[in-house]
């Protein structure tokens, strides 16, 4: 049982304590504005992701605990990428470092739409699913932004 809890304070570590440490840097560069939105879905897809991950690490006997914990997040963290609905939320690191910084959000709706860093609307959901460097990306592929 101490084994069982060690590498779920590892699990812990590896899907809710680095991560958090990205929204911080995220949310830091938003200046304040729109952090609880973006924020809000950032903290159940970690919680949902912990508990998931408590199910494999159930699963997976060997040690050391941190490494059954680490395959345990990895493992979760993969599937959630391909998961409608947590792969917008699972992507976004990818494009902040892809576009040199917080990416265009596009939304899908009646019309395809998108946000950019800095508006009080910025924040990626689960039904957000494109993300582009910049405003002219979004635009040429026929994204608009509703100037309100």
């Amino acid at each position: 049982m101490r084994s069982f809890q060690r590498a779920s304070a590892w699990l812990a570590a590896f899907v809710i304590g680095l991560p958090t440490l990205g929204v911080v840097a995220v949310i830091v560069a938003l200046r304040g504005r729109s952090w609880e939105l973006f924020s809000a879905a950032y903290l159940v897809l970690f919680v949902l992701v912990y508990l998931a991950g408590l199910i494999l690490l159930a699963l997976l006997r060997f040690r050391p605990d941190w490494l059954r914990a680490l395959v345990a997040a990895v493992a979760v963290y993969a599937i959630a990428s391909v998961t409608p609905l947590t792969d917008a939320l699972i992507s976004y690191p990818y494009h902040v470092v892809r576009c040199g910084g917080l990416p265009v959000v596009g939304s899908f709706g009646a019309a395809p739409g998108y946000a950019v860093p800095g508006e009080e609307d910025y924040a990626v959901t689960p039904l957000d699913g494109s993300f582009f460097c910049t405003e002219k990306e979004a635009k040429d592929l026929g994204y608009y932004h509703d100037d309100y």
